[in-house]
């Protein structure tokens, strides 16, 4: 029996016939140029799900109007100049084996108002939680939208994509014409169900008017918008059917809205598959087949919701960021070798690190596949060199496996008995242990790319000499602050946050948990869950300040419900015998008596062995937090650039 045989089998939505039920959810790239034409950076991305044996793919948000931009890198389609390049992306995937669809967006009230230079536009002037208030949508402008969604569906088969998904779902325009909180007209265009349903119906209208019937075309929903007043599942149950009724071929199902996009784009923190009750609820009341989503990431979990009928496609996000080949690898039995997303929303989300451009902490090749041509062999007739890699950190082992496929002697020494150096302490936060999974498959690959690994050896300048290796590459990563960071009077105790997240330190009431820019507040959700009483000395103004958004969200939910006591804008002066020493709001006050300090100071590179080494005649580079401390998406993506250049 061939693996995972439901997920595997063939379907259709509407005339448009699929070799599998895995379908490749449409995420903004940012890779388009900033006159939201196709680049090659777009198409070689394209290429490699399609390489990959992805069932079809649906290219992310592409604005039908000029006011309906969100980003200034945004893909659009809504001139005929814009035609040409999507020609290209289609024929690329084409003939890279694959089937391609577009997903035409507006973004409504969540346009950028500096991209496209006017207050956005929505069907009411409805502003949540402070936010920037919309333009509430005049008749004539409704009309206009609607004949911009025809144009670019028109645009988009003559451009030779397999079919079109409008996107009604995330707070963008369609979304907001649906949900009640947000759609508060009482005229044709909203009032009741029936009414918020005719802008989208009227949308699939022009685009049968500019297509034909036969034409593929679907819509992605939030069946939750997770607000109060908003869409919930009862809601989108009502209008679900009178979509499908119209003619939308399949219903795309997801969640949320700007403000709850946390819940769309889960973190580690959620777990696996769980907007799929939404599409199940959707099921149960439309006759045209459900695209389910929300973090499936495992082809075992994938065929079971096809072969329970909880969904009739399963949609990845991130999985296929993370891992191009998920498809191609779950068909060949070769589970075991996809690359893991480890829900960090780093490279995807938060994209400080890489310029706004979509990437991913798990797999450094994602956005750079038109830089680094068939990663991580690249052409294999480099000269063989001898490389030696210190550290055995995430940074490291990425370096060591890069260099080894890339035909290379590769040996890695970590002074530890273990790999995964500090990130295997950030896996042990309450919530968090999907990241070791990066950590694991790296492991794994390492033996597959034949590297050779000694543990337990310390890397010194006699020991490296003796090695002599052609290039070196120094991954020592950081140590925590601590004592040296801060004035400490006679008596002062505390430990450090590392050893409570190793578990190496016991705690009594009352806990303090000191952060400056670290991670107070991961320590302060583990301490809270042993059960202890926890305040948060965080010195800038946001616990967690180095999380992206999403996890921080959720961080912060359950710190409250755990009661633990947060105080921003408290920098610790210091800490004797009797108490912890704090300065908040230009006045010094003392916390008397704690049971527990725990440092949570920051980090600083590990640079001495570096420092030690930059004399030696050899080509060496230094990665990651040795180079300076930040997060493992800089280690991997440097540790990879580092093995790829040799």
């Amino acid at each position: 029996m061939a693996a995972y045989e439901a997920l595997f089998s063939p379907a259709s939505i509407g005339a448009l016939h699929l070799p599998n039920r895995i379908i490749m959810a449409p995420m903004g790239t940012n890779y388009a140029d900033e006159q939201h034409h196709v680049t090659d950076r777009l198409i070689a991305f394209h290429v490699a799900r399609a390489e990959g044996q992805v069932g079809l793919q649906i290219v992310e948000h592409t604005a039908v109007h000029p006011m309906g931009l969100v980003a200034s890198r945004m893909l659009a389609i809504y001139d005929d100049a814009m035609i040409p390049g999507l020609r290209r992306l289609t024929d690329a995937v084409h003939e890279a084996g694959g089937r391609i669809a577009l997903q035409l967006q507006h973004a409504g009230r969540q346009a950028n108002a500096k991209v496209i230079g006017d207050r956005p536009l929505a069907p009411s002037a409805v502003s949540i939680g402070g936010g920037q208030q919309p333009q509430k949508m005049t008749e004539e402008q409704i009309r206009e939208t609607i004949e911009a969604f025809g144009e670019g569906a028109r645009r988009a088969m003559e451009a030779g994509f397999d079919g079109v998904e409008v996107h009604m779902a995330h707070g963008y325009l369609g979304c907001s014409f649906l949900s009640p909180l947000l759609n508060r007209r009482d005229d044709d265009w909203g009032g009741d169900t029936e009414r918020r349903t005719r802008f989208a119906r009227e949308v699939r209208a022009t685009i049968i008017e500019r297509c034909g019937s036969e034409f593929p075309c679907w819509c992605r929903i939030s069946a939750d918008e997770f607000i109060e007043g908003g869409t919930d599942l009862a809601e989108a149950q009502r209008f679900a059917p009178m979509l499908a009724e119209t003619g939308y071929q399949a219903i795309h199902v997801s969640a949320a809205i700007g403000e709850t996009a946390r819940f769309a784009s889960a973190p580690y923190y959620i777990e696996h598959g769980h907007l799929i009750p939404l599409a199940e609820g959707i099921r149960d009341v439309v006759d045209v087949p459900v695209i389910g989503v929300g973090r499936i990431l495992d082809p075992e979990m994938a065929d079971g919701l096809i072969r329970d009928g909880r969904c009739d496609f399963a949609a990845l996000g991130r999985a296929l960021l993370a891992d191009a080949h998920w498809p191609k690898k779950a068909a060949e039995g070769r589970a075991n070798e996809i690359i893991p997303c480890i829900g960090c929303n780093l490279g995807c989300l938060d994209r400080s690190y890489s310029d706004g451009l979509c990437q991913c902490t798990s797999n450094p090749w994602t956005g750079r596949e038109v830089d680094w041509s068939n990663y991580p062999a690249g052409d294999r007739e480099t000269k063989r060199r001898r490389v030696l890699v210190i550290g055995g950190g995430p940074g490291g082992m990425q370096a060591a496996i890069v260099a080894a496929h890339r035909g290379h002697e590769a040996t890695l020494w970590e002074q530890s008995d273990d790999l995964g150096g500090t990130f295997r302490l950030a896996a042990m936060a309450p919530g968090k242990s999907e990241l070791a999974g990066l950590l694991e498959w790296q492991k794994d690959e390492l033996t597959r790319a034949g590297v050779t690994l000694q543990l337990l050896t310390h890397a010194t300048e006699d020991a490296v000499l003796q090695f002599d290796p052609d290039v070196l590459i120094v991954a020592t990563g950081s140590q925590p602050l601590g004592a040296e960071s801060m004035p400490f009077g006679a008596g002062g105790r505390y430990v450090s946050g590392d050893a409570v997240l190793a578990g190496q330190a016991q705690a009594s009431d009352p806990v303090f948990v000191v952060s400056n820019m670290g991670a107070g507040a991961e320590i302060a959700h583990l301490l809270a869950e042993q059960g202890h009483g926890v305040t948060l000395l965080e010195s800038g103004a946001d616990p967690a300040p180095m999380l992206p958004a999403g996890p921080r969200a959720f961080l912060l939910e359950r710190l409250e419900e755990l009661r633990v006591t947060i105080l921003t804008g408290h920098r610790v002066l210091g800490l004797d015998a009797e108490g912890i020493m704090v300065e908040a709001m230009g006045k010094e006050k003392r916390f008397d008596d704690p049971g527990t300090v725990v440092l949570a100071l920051g980090r600083r590179a590990n640079d001495r062995l570096a420092s030690e080494l930059e004399s030696l005649p050899m080509e060496m580079v230094v990665i990651g937090d040795a180079e300076k401390p930040r997060h493992a998406q800089a280690a991997v993506h440097e540790g990879a650039l580092a093995g790829w250049d040799i």
